[in-house]
């Protein structure tokens, strides 16, 4: 019998190079399956994918994964440098499952983030005179506090305060009265919503800087869904766009300083926005007498400004978008810029706008939707910029160059808005914007109205504010132009 060769140094070190080979092939393709599955399992969950879609990226994932079983098979056929070559093929193919799994999970998170279950809330402050003996929350015990009669939730917020504090409610009927009466000393203190305090400072009234705060606290608004709900990939809807401006957050119940609706066609990939005015001097819904101007419904929930629309409009809103100016800038910032064509030059806040086609940062965006002392017919024309400034987001974001960068936009918008749009009605928005990858046409219209004095039902009969009082031709336009949206 011939006598075995011993190996070479060489040839052992080759063979226990092969087996670490193996060994790195064995663990990659546990990975890639783990990683594949993963993926899998979320894009499922995510379900943004039309059927056919996902049966061929499930195919794709399974042949990648026969693929490296096979080169793990004959790994022993194959030279050093091709094991090498298949090892980088195949920790591509695991990272790239990684981060696609990655990057779906914060898609997830993110619609689920915006659609679940939301509470708003009301902040208040208790306030007294600083030329009072009032200088902490104990102070008041026993005494009379002055609440507003017209806020609906008003027997919550006197629950709320009596957890911190024992004292007689007083109640009045407008602002201006109370702040009367605290000055005449007929009461301790009064209880004011962050949005009154914020009114009160912008009218520069100066019981703002004579009175001190001696307690802080918040109550939760019950806001029912009573939605419209329907297939939005298939049939029009129209979605309340409010923008609020809480210094607090999304949450709080605070002025409606935008007011848009959004009439989405999703069959003609058509959609119309309708800018409503601020001031615009409404009926707000199940009140009566005073007149209000629409930013202050915000202040009693956004069901409230959506009720009151539909009052004026004679519509039914499907859902309701609620967003914060800083989404509008950290929008921008993700997106590059927007694309604007002004029809005035003018200065502010560092931002020199020029007129006619710009691009426009974040931070000039912003100005630029907010501005209405340059223009003549004032917060008309913002409502006309900021329709220009969403429908340039639009566009942009829709655009196929700029759905690769879903994860910036994800990450500069979460938290700062909130919708009641489910999570099924977004996906399947999403699904069949991706199978048909279509530019949306954009068109625009602004209600418009006479700009005067008049008294309003949140800061009452003896406060006449500069309001708008809508002129009905534009009402009626915009009426036909929802209805001939929603009939199609």
């Amino acid at each position: 019998m011939p006598k075995r060769r011993k190996p070479t140094k060489k040839e052992e070190k080759e063979t226990v190079t092969n087996a670490k080979l193996k060994i790195v092939f064995c663990i990659l393709v546990v990975i890639q399956a783990f990683a594949s599955a993963l993926l899998a399992f979320s894009l499922a969950k995510l379900n943004i994918l039309q059927a056919w879609q996902y049966v061929l990226v499930l195919i794709v994932l399974l042949l990648l994964l026969g693929f490296n079983i096979f080169k793990l098979l004959i790994s022993k056929r194959a030279g050093r440098v091709v094991k090498i070559v298949c090892i980088i093929i195949s920790i591509l193919i695991a990272v790239g499952c990684a981060m696609c799994y990655r990057y779906t999970c914060q898609t997830i998170d993110f619609v689920e983030s915006i659609t679940g279950e939301h509470h708003e809330i009301q902040a208040y402050q208790v306030r007294a005179l600083k030329s009072s003996d009032y200088k902490k929350l104990g102070d008041i015990k026993g005494q009379e506090v002055g609440f507003l009669s017209v806020n609906p939730n008003i027997d919550k917020t006197v629950s709320a305060l009596k957890e911190s504090v024992d004292f007689k409610k007083k109640a009045y009927e407008d602002v201006g009265t109370m702040i009367v009466a605290i000055e005449d000393k007929k009461i301790a203190a009064v209880v004011l919503s962050q949005s009154y305090v914020d009114m009160l400072e912008d009218a520069k009234n100066e019981f703002i800087s004579n009175s001190i705060v001696l307690h802080e606290f918040e109550i939760e608004i019950e806001a029912p869904d009573t939605r419209q709900a329907v297939d939005v990939a298939k049939e029009p809807f129209i979605l309340y766009i409010s923008g609020s401006d809480s210094r607090i957050g999304i949450s709080e119940a605070a002025r409606s300083d935008v007011n848009m609706l959004a009439v989405i066609s999703p069959k003609d990939f058509k959609m119309l926005l309708v800018s409503i005015p601020r001031d615009y001097y409404v009926q707000l819904h199940g009140t009566t007498g005073l007149k209000d101007k629409l930013t202050h419904a915000g202040v009693y929930g956004i069901n409230m400004s959506r009720d009151t629309i539909q009052d004026l409009l004679d519509i039914k809103i499907n859902y309701t978008l609620k967003v914060s100016f800083s989404t509008l800038t950290k929008l921008v910032d993700a997106i590059d810029g927007v694309e604007v064509n002004s029809d005035t030059a003018f200065y502010r806040g560092g931002c020199a706008i020029k007129q006619g086609r710009q691009q426009l940062n974040s931070a000039c965006a912003l100005v630029y939707s907010r501005e209405r002392y340059s223009y003549s017919s004032g917060d008309r024309h913002r409502g006309q910029n900021q329709q220009e400034v969403i429908g340039a987001i639009v566009k942009k974001i829709t655009d196929p160059h700029y759905l690769v960068r879903y994860s910036d936009i994800l990450n500069a918008i979460k938290g700062s808005f909130e919708t009641s749009l489910s999570y099924d009605e977004i996906t399947s928005l999403a699904r069949y914007q991706l199978s048909e990858l279509r530019s949306w046409k954009i068109e625009n219209y602004s209600l418009d109205g006479t700009t005067m004095s008049a008294p309003t039902y949140s800061m009452g009969a003896d406060k006449p504010l500069s309001v708008m009082e809508p002129d009905q031709n534009t009402v009626k336009t915009a009426k036909n132009k929802i209805n001939s949206y929603l009939d199609k």
